[in-house]
């Protein structure tokens, strides 16, 4: 289907842009456009250059009514129409889950879009105004329409999740995480070379003079400052222009988000489900992809910034919520294992003990198996570094993740109001205690601790570990007995929960009835 015979599409156009709303906003946008192009040309003598400037302005305004006005109507595109009930009949049509995506995603910002292709004439102004190269004018009017639509995206994802009640705080999250994303404090280390990926951050596109990646000497009387060029981006250490690089996380991320929505639109919102395993594990491995591109691995070849089992460390550090999270949206509650195995009809296997073990060693394997390859490669000889330490950390990373997350799935298989909640606290309460009492002993480096807490992992020497290796080995021993301790309690649960067969026969269907018999109500 053509997109502007896309039904959602044409449907939004009649109510957004209608003649008599056209011409109110379109009138007071043109207004204020022109009273900010009067007052910079009255004043054009008092402007010190393209901070603060009329293209400037005009871009800020751009951007917050692209971004912030089509992200709040994406947000409200499914959760208004399930408080309308008329969501039902729009999962019913014989519009494609495709099809109705991109009709939520290009429908709900139309008014957004016009209000913003109204600044475009006092833009223009600004742009001759500065003597701005027309080239990197066009890519950063590109690149921003290009990001908002990747936040209107993960907008309409979000809608597909709000209920009753939780819109604003819905709003509140989706105007920080635009924010945040567009804040340089983010990438302002020396351990990652990304500038920032919102939309917002390609306010200051404009004012470079040409596409060179080269820091800018200012000088300020006899003495000379080097301003970094904000634009600079490290690629596996080669210099690469950050708007090379945000067009490819743009349609990568782009490409996700519309995964996730077209696989749900058309589903009953009891079962939504983001991703398949397989697919998140997929998401985590893109994540990583992008953090290991753009990680400072020239940095832990200098002794005095960081050191090959520090930046190890580091990255395990970031992926411990990545893998936290898809282990959490991975879990099964007793409802669904029921389920499955009804519709299996036969005793549960050893991947339904052991969930979601595979998977997080699978990820956890594979993520460290690139990370160890790449610190071999990128690593000084000269500074502190043990593969057989770093082989251990990430297959005790990975058990421990397991520990936790066969704790959970136990708990979601017991009886009782909202059990994951409760396990999640109880896990919260226990490393919270234990992270005191480890502290006030002083116990953050012994082995035995890792056994109670990760946390002798992440500040472990390879001299202590070449010192003490059997006590390790016994820490990991023991990580994985309680491993195998809650698989055991999985397993006893979905005992419980396995269907017998005289129940299953018991719910089989009856024989209908013929039709020259008589039923007995329809006797009665």
């Amino acid at each position: 289907m053509n997109l502007f015979s896309n039904p959602e599409i044409i449907r939004n156009a009649r109510i957004q842009l209608r003649p008599r709303r056209m011409l109110i906003a379109g009138g007071l946008s043109l207004a204020l456009s022109a009273a900010i192009v009067y007052s910079f040309l009255h004043n054009a003598d008092k402007v010190p250059g393209y901070p603060g400037s009329l293209l400037h302005v005009i871009l800020i305004i751009q951007c917050i009514v692209l971004v912030f006005g089509g992200g709040i109507a994406c947000l409200h595109a499914v959760q208004r129409e399930k408080d309308q009930n008329t969501y039902d009949s729009q999962r019913l049509t014989r519009l494609s889950p495709w099809e109705l995506t991109l009709g939520k995603l290009f429908g709900p910002p139309l008014m957004a879009d016009f209000i913003f292709l109204c600044f475009l004439p006092a833009a223009i102004i600004g742009a001759v105004q500065i003597h701005a190269s027309w080239t990197i004018v066009l890519v950063t009017y590109v690149l921003l329409i290009l990001g908002a639509i990747v936040f209107d995206a993960l907008a309409l994802v979000i809608s597909l999740y709000l209920r009753r009640g939780t819109v604003t705080w819905a709003i509140l999250a989706f105007l920080y995480i635009s924010y945040a994303a567009s804040s340089p404090l983010w990438s302002a280390t020396p351990y990652f070379h990304l500038g920032p990926i919102g939309p917002f951050a390609l306010l200051e596109l404009p004012s470079q003079p040409s596409w060179s990646t080269a820091d800018t000497v200012t000088q300020i009387g006899p003495r000379s400052f080097t301003v970094p060029n904000p634009f600079h981006d490290v690629f596996f250490g080669a210099p690469v222009h950050h708007a090379l690089v945000l067009p490819f996380i743009y349609l990568t991320l782009l490409a996700w988000f519309l995964l996730a929505a077209v696989r749900n639109i058309k589903r009953d919102p009891e079962n939504y489900e983001l991703y398949t395993p397989a697919q998140a594990l997929g998401f985590i491995y893109y994540l990583n992809f992008i953090v290991f591109s753009f990680f400072g691995w020239n940095s832990i070849q200098d002794p005095g910034i960081s050191s090959p089992l520090v930046a190890q460390s580091l990255l395990l550090g970031l992926n411990m919520p990545l893998f936290f999270i898809f282990g959490m949206l991975v879990l099964r509650n007793r409802v669904q294992v029921r389920r499955r195995l009804h519709a299996a009809e036969a005793a549960p296997s050893g991947l339904d003990f052991l969930w979601p073990v595979p998977y997080i060693f699978a990820g956890v394997i594979v993520v460290g198996a690139a990370m160890i390859g790449i610190v071999e490669w990128k690593h000084n000889p000269a500074l502190e570094w043990s593969l057989a330490f770093a082989i251990y950390q990430v297959i005790f990373f990975a058990v421990w993740l397991s520990v936790d997350l066969l704790f959970l799935q136990w708990m979601n298989l017991r009886r009782g109001r909202h059990p994951l909640a409760l396990g999640v606290l109880a896990l919260a309460v226990y490393y919270v205690c234990v992270s005191i009492i480890v502290s006030a002993l002083h116990l953050n480096d012994r082995a035995f601790t890792a056994i109670l807490l990760p946390t002798p992992i992440f500040v472990l020497k390879s001299s202590l570990w070449t010192t003490q290796i059997a006590e390790w080995l016994v820490a990991l021993a023991a990580e994985a007995a309680v491993a195998l301790f809650f698989a055991l309690l999985c397993r006893r649960q979905l005992a419980e929960l396995q269907p017998h067969p005289s129940s299953i026969s018991m719910n089989a269907p009856a024989p209908s009835a013929s039709p020259g018999s008589a039923s007995p109500s329809a006797s009665l």
